[in-house]
């Protein structure tokens, strides 16, 4: 039987263990060797030189529509470095939930886990094909214009002026594009996805305590059926505990990558306005635009899971209130009371210091706004 994950996210995993950021089951030390040695050569030269172009005070204005990668590529050397270190982390907090032993009848939780996979599924194949349409429109170009670079970046004049020094930027700079579009294009519905796995994990639980009854067998003893009423309350307890344990496991892994996007995002979206602000209708503009929408979407996709898995979190005691608690006894009563008062507290990501959320999107945008004005001023 395939586990939950395998279902979900084959496809992303699948590219990520090609590109280095999800390990292999065999060959455990050369394929980590690989994954490092992808990476510093693909993304590390360019990431330097696109620095380098977006700090030169005479450019910071004046952009064209493939800067957007110049930016990418430097917040995405930075964001993906920490899935390199926790590849192993990672690789559990994936399959967190693959052994779990679930209470009742398939059929009560297998409709929720049918949804999450159908929805984490269609999230990884949107993301990637328009990553990949990214990446083959950029190469796209550069075959149409050989002696220019994909990306602005900055060259040494020696580099510039010798087409074999030249044309190997151009290859460096394609790599380091392929890369983080391929990175970009699994690792963001991946995280997006294992919170909705979360989330699902918090409905199955709200299910259950609702309709603690469908576990009696048919028995007409009091003390049996309050005893069995225990024993599944107390499940639940744990369930409960098990899905805070992941939101735990699940923030060590991606607390860096997330705020590194919300930086990165808030710079490009700023940028692409101002570019906009001072363009003509054309194909230029569409491009822009298009890149505008996928940094916005990208941002929200994160927060708009966040922010379900924080709301299914903070029901579960109406769940139990729905429940027909009025007829246990006091054992079990105390025992859904604590449950009670454990679910009070919501179960939020936290990347640094900006909680996942709906909230920190909107005040992302504030900031975006900002800096735009800033921008309009510099200009």
């Amino acid at each position: 039987m395939n586990r939950v994950t395998d279902l979900s996210f084959s496809l992303n995993t699948t590219v990520m263990k090609i590109i280095g950021l999800y390990p292999s089951d065999s060959s455990k030390i050369l394929h980590e060797k690989y994954a490092y040695v992808i990476y510093i050569v693909t993304m590390i030269p360019v990431a330097i030189f696109c620095l380098l172009h977006f700090t030169s005070a005479a450019n910071i204005t004046n952009f064209k529509s493939n800067d957007f990668w110049m930016i990418g590529i430097i917040f995405y050397t930075i964001k993906f470095f920490p899935c390199l270190k926790k590849r192993n982390k990672i690789k559990y907090c994936i399959h967190y939930f693959d052994d779990f032993d679930y209470s009742g009848e398939k059929s009560d939780y297998n409709e929720i886990l049918d949804e999450c996979i159908s929805t984490c599924r269609r999230n990884s194949k949107i993301f990637f094909l328009g990553c990949v349409g990214a990446i083959i429109g950029l190469i796209g170009q550069t075959l149409m214009n050989l002696n220019e670079l994909p990306i602005n970046i900055w060259l040494p004049k020696f580099v510039i002026e010798k087409p074999v020094y030249f044309h190997t930027m151009q290859f460096l700079t394609l790599s380091a594009a392929t890369y983080s579009g391929l990175a970009c294009g699994t690792v963001d519905p991946l995280m997006g996805g294992l919170c909705h796995h979360a989330t699902a994990q918090v409905r199955i639980l709200k299910q259950n305590l609702q309709n603690l009854e469908r576990f009696l067998p048919e028995l007409r003893d009091k003390v049996a059926e309050s005893r069995i009423i225990y024993l599944e309350i107390k499940k639940c307890a744990r369930h409960h505990q098990i899905i805070q344990n992941f939101v735990h496991e699940y923030q060590s892994c991606f607390a860096s990558v997330i705020f590194t996007q919300f930086v990165a995002s808030s710079l490009v979206i700023a940028f692409l306005c101002f570019q906009l602000s001072r363009m003509t209708m054309g194909l230029n503009f569409l491009t822009v635009a298009n890149d505008l929408v996928v940094a916005t979407l990208q941002t929200l996709f994160y927060c708009y899971y966040g922010t379900l898995l924080i709301e299914e979190s903070q029901s579960v005691s109406d769940a139990i209130y729905m429940s027909r608690w009025y007829e246990y006894d006091m054992q079990c009563k105390k025992a859904l009371i604590l449950l009670m008062e454990r679910s009070k507290k919501p179960m939020t990501v936290t990347a640094k210091i900006l909680e996942l959320s709906l909230a920190t999107f909107t005040m992302i945008l504030k900031r975006t706004y900002s800096f735009l004005a800033v921008l309009e001023n510099f200009s």
